[in-house]
């Protein structure tokens, strides 16, 4: 199963929990959770290696089988992770199967984590199409959860039809309703600053209000990384006032110095999906339209726009784009930008917005005001010329459409 979602949505914490009831009904074998910013964790180097060595602490019956393995071949975990597979699990546990040591009664479950934080795409692809053809022809119960950010290469990856027969797919999205759980996430998670925190004598009451508590909810934007990182800031400190931090959360009141950054996990997330973007300079063209231009553009007196560019094909005529190439340019940010099928663009983190526009955060990411709109007035004077020239059937030299 792939269960694929927004950056933020949740999906390490329920890949956590899952493991946890697996491992009290005694179905997990094994979990790997891949972290960007761990030496060890962020590649695949150690991955089949981790897993054969929970298996033999779960299959206590299967660690001779693994050992014999690795003395058969001490440079195994050099080879591809194909035959590592092969040789230190599937093998190994196939033996016990034959030898009736383990049944097929209760599935083996494999729980892998953030696929998306592992380096190299060509690696990520590689992982699914491995772990498909060591464990699809096996007689054993295997169940393989993955949980990732929709990236595209992945996208294409589980689309392919020799893992079609093999895959489900659970997409967290808006139909869950995720508003309900982080107010009441951000309910309790207050609560327990209010009860136990150092200076909570000094809390006012009642704190919050519910109004706060929506207000934060709607910012969450259906994002869990968004609540979690604001309680972690307002209350992670002992010796600073969770109500002043709220303020600086609210920017009723501005941060100390700049070690007090309220959004530093924030910061490392959309920091870290931005990095991995081909053209940097194309989806900053696009992001600077989509949040700048569109807020201050009156659409109704530019007679060549009809409506706000929302959509990839909007994007597409006004960049003076073949069509598809917005698309392609945003499915390099797919999880902090959706496009659905009909093109429309949907912003799934309303933090990323100020995480943009303001430079102490985004560095080189920066949405400069100025910029944005000086480059989007020079096409606009483009569509002009161009508009005048369709009306007026006058030819007009290509460099004077190049401004």
């Amino acid at each position: 199963m792939w269960l694929y979602g927004a950056a933020g949505a949740g999906k390490s914490a329920i890949a956590h929990t899952l493991a946890e009831i697996c491992e009290t009904c005694g179905w997990l074998v094994a979990s790997f959770f891949f972290w960007k910013t761990a030496g060890e964790r962020n590649n695949a180097n150690r991955f089949v290696a981790t897993i054969a060595h929970q298996v033999a602490l779960t299959i206590p019956a299967s660690r001779e089988l693994i050992a014999a393995a690795v003395d058969y071949n001490p440079f195994i975990f050099e080879q591809s992770i194909n035959i590592q597979l092969t040789k230190l699990i599937i093998e190994p546990l196939e033996q016990l199967f034959s030898d009736r040591i383990i049944f097929d009664i209760s599935p083996l479950v494999i729980i892998i984590d953030g696929l998306d934080e592992c380096q190299g795409r060509d690696v990520q692809s590689g992982i699914i199409n491995s772990l498909v053809a060591a464990f699809r022809h096996t007689p054993l119960r295997i169940r393989i959860l993955i949980a990732s950010r929709p990236e595209v290469h992945l996208q294409s990856t589980f689309n392919s039809t020799s893992i079609q027969p093999h895959l489900s797919r659970l997409a967290l999205s808006g139909e869950y309703s995720p508003d309900e759980d982080i107010y009441r996430f951000l309910e309790d998670s207050f609560d327990k600053i209010r009860r136990e925190h150092a200076l909570a004598s000094y809390i006012p009451s009642p704190w919050p209000s519910a109004d706060v508590l929506r207000e934060l909810t709607r910012k969450s934007s259906g994002q869990f990384i968004f609540a979690s990182t604001t309680v972690k800031y307002i209350g992670g400190d002992p010796h600073q006032l969770p109500h002043r931090r709220l303020d600086v959360i609210r920017r009723l009141q501005p941060p100390k110095d700049e070690k007090d950054m309220p959004y530093g996990e924030l910061n490392s997330l959309y920091h870290h999906v931005l990095s991995n973007v081909d053209n940097i300079e194309a989806v900053k063209l696009v992001l600077g339209t989509l949040i700048i231009v569109n807020s201050k553009v009156d659409y109704s007196k530019v007679d060549f726009l009809d409506h706000q560019m929302s959509s990839t094909h909007k994007m597409d005529n006004w960049l003076f784009w073949q069509p598809g190439e917005s698309e392609a340019c945003l499915g390099q940010i797919a999880s902090v930008i959706e496009c659905d099928a009909s093109g429309r663009i949907s912003i799934l983190h309303a933090s990323l917005l100020d995480f943009l526009l303001d430079p102490s955060r985004s560095h080189i990411f920066h949405l400069s005001q100025e910029s944005v709109l000086g480059d989007n007035a020079a096409l606009g004077l483009r569509h002009l010329r161009q508009q005048e020239h369709d009306q007026n059937g006058a030819s007009i030299r290509p460099w004077e459409l190049i401004l």
